[in-house]
């Protein structure tokens, strides 16, 4: 049985509004571990190092350079999408890749032109040669 479900609603941006905000403007903002100085982006919730999930120490924002390095891309027909790590962060994100016809092991983020959420950045390497 098909059955069609549409949901309209908000979620509150809470404390993730200062990354929200400036992931918008195409500026990567981490969140940081005062406690052992993990750095990640996206900024994680709760960082590893605290124990039973509890937190004594407020996290920190750092603002990074926006540069990644591409660990592994797929191209395919639901879009482009790279496994990246952003200069500076302990982590590793996935990222909607903005100009698919580039080919490269960098990339930098940028801000979505088109409205959909997510993180994006442009490859900073040659456009990929079409053979037709």
């Amino acid at each position: 049985m098909k059955h069609r479900l549409v949901l309209d609603y908000s979620l509150g941006r809470g404390g993730l509004a200062p990354y929200l905000d400036a992931l918008a403007g195409g500026v990567a903002l981490a969140g940081f571990c005062p406690r052992c100085g993990r750095t990640t982006f996206p900024p994680e919730r709760r960082c590893r190092c605290e124990p039973n999930g509890g937190s004594d120490a407020a996290p920190g924002h750092k603002e990074l350079s926006g540069h990644a390095h591409v660990v592994f891309r797929t191209d395919g027909p639901s879009g482009h999408f790279a496994l990246v790590r952003f200069d500076g962060a302990d982590n590793q994100t996935v990222c909607r890749i903005a100009n698919p016809t580039v080919s490269s092991d960098t990339a930098k983020l940028t801000a979505s032109d088109d409205g959909k959420p997510g993180i994006v950045i442009q490859m900073t390497g040659d456009e990929i040669e079409s053979n037709g």
